[in-house]
């Protein structure tokens, strides 16, 4: 606060007005609290009637004027026209457009998409590279080689939309190659990797990357300012705690066609769900992806992922989800997101559910029956689909059939092998029923987190 009110008042007012025009840069500490300065100055000079002000005093007037706008001002954005369920559907509704101009033999312009959609073409072309359909970032991925297409799709994931990390380079070689004790081994993975990071910038796609000996500050859709990478880096080589956890980014699905379509491997979630496991947060956001029970389940995700964390066990998560339900219909805590309050309920008994079947060890056939029937899955897939979890179906009552003690862990594990036997080509769809040799499949495996079912 200065010693001179009118003044404090006058700049506080001039800087805010001045803070919605400057853009960005304009609003930087420095830069505001010279401008700042400047602007009081020739108002003192304007106003000699008013109180006297030293320099001292004018300097942290401009100071704690321009700390203040710098780290509070937000930019006034225009109230939505659509709603976040409206947003949603016409993501949805896209790449259905795009099929059928595609049955017809027409080629699904973003043009046409957007004139059937009534969209406006920008929202269109969105929609749209939100599916992946990307024509000219497909050309300049091509030329990328095998480590570069890899570490790319890691770093996708890694930062879905615009934003900064700091990541390990031995972590990014891990999603790629065998963690190695051996240094030599080391060393060049971290090269590689290096490698890879430098085609990704080169091939503009939307990453700025500076990379270090064993670390890689990593930032999409904008570039690094000029010192901004190196203080990065340097923060997480002092604290490692700040470091991107690769390991925490989904499993890549194992198995060939069949074990890896995602219709298998939404049921399979459903059968880990009910073997009573505790579940981190990418097998269980696939679980509610899967429910469907909003249009947008992004909400649902962000509570998921608070009460998903590793000091929660799975009854205390269940707990935690309930209380959150009530406060959203709660006048006193109440966020705008009151239609959540069903959604989250049916989620929370839904996992209940599930769960019973593995706590009182009922057969694996007749807790996947419970999963379709609570998540009615099968009145949200086409045929292709059914015909797939048919044929799961059958291979779990075959291992039941075989061993009555087969419960939903114990399925679990046995579709994990042939998950792992389909993938080295040993094993297909056709030998569904023809099982292997006790003890494989009748006996219970104890099931990990790491399963990436």
């Amino acid at each position: 606060m200065s010693i001179n009110l009118e003044a404090f008042e006058w700049l506080r007012k001039r800087t805010y007005a001045h803070a919605t025009t400057c853009g960005q840069s304009g609003r930087e500490e420095k830069t505001l609290e010279a401008w700042c300065t400047q602007q009081l100055m020739a108002w003192l000079a304007k106003h000699p009637e008013g109180e006297e002000m030293e320099p001292s005093h004018v300097a942290a007037t401009a100071r704690s004027v321009a700390q203040y706008v710098s780290k509070n001002y937000k930019p006034h954005r225009a109230p939505a026209t659509t709603t976040r369920e409206q947003r949603q559907a016409e993501q949805n509704i896209t790449p259905l457009v795009a099929e059928d101009y595609q049955r017809r033999g027409i080629r699904p312009t973003v043009r046409r998409v957007a004139g059937f959609m009534d969209v406006s073409k920008s929202k269109a072309g969105r929609l749209r590279a939100r599916e992946g359909v990307a024509p000219v970032r497909d050309r300049r991925k091509a030329p990328l080689r095998s480590v570069a297409r890899q570490v790319l799709e890691t770093l996708e994931t890694m930062l879905p939309r615009e934003g900064s990390t700091v990541v390990s380079l031995d972590d990014l070689a891990g999603r790629i190659w065998p963690k190695s004790t051996n240094e030599a081994t080391g060393r060049q993975h971290r090269k590689r990797v290096r490698d890879a990071l430098s085609e990704i910038e080169k091939a503009r796609l939307g990453f700025n990357i500076v990379s270090s000996s064993t670390l890689a500050a990593v930032q999409r859709g904008r570039r690094w300012k000029l010192g901004q990478a190196d203080a990065a880096l340097a923060a997480a080589e002092a604290a490692p705690s700040l470091l991107f956890p690769v390991d925490a980014l989904p499993e890549r699905p194992v198995g060939g066609s069949f074990w890896a379509s995602p219709e298998v491997q939404d049921v399979m979630i459903m059968l880990r769900v009910a073997a009573q496991e505790r579940l981190p947060f990418h097998p269980l956001a696939r679980f509610i992806h899967a429910h469907r029970l909003v249009i947008d389940p992004q909400p649902l995700l962000d509570i998921a992922w608070r009460f998903s964390q590793p000091q929660y066990s799975r009854d205390e998560m269940l707990e935690q989800m309930r209380r959150k339900a009530s406060q959203l219909i709660d006048p006193r805590w109440n966020d705008g997101r009151r239609y959540l309050y069903g959604p989250l309920h049916r989620l929370v008994n839904s996992i209940h559910l599930l769960t019973e079947d593995g706590y009182w060890g009922r057969p694996a056939p007749d807790a996947l029956d419970t999963a379709l029937r609570v998540t009615h899955y099968l009145d949200h897939v086409d045929e292709s689909a059914r015909t797939r979890i048919d044929m799961l179906r059958a291979i779990i009552e075959a291992l039941w059939e075989n061993d009555d003690r087969v419960d939903p862990k114990a399925a679990v594990a046995a579709c994990r092998q042939l998950a792992l036997a389909e993938e080295s080509g040993q094993w297909t769809p056709a030998d569904g029923h023809v099982l292997r040799p006790e003890p494989m499949f009748a006996k219970v495996l104890e099931v990990h987190d790491d399963i990436p079912f």
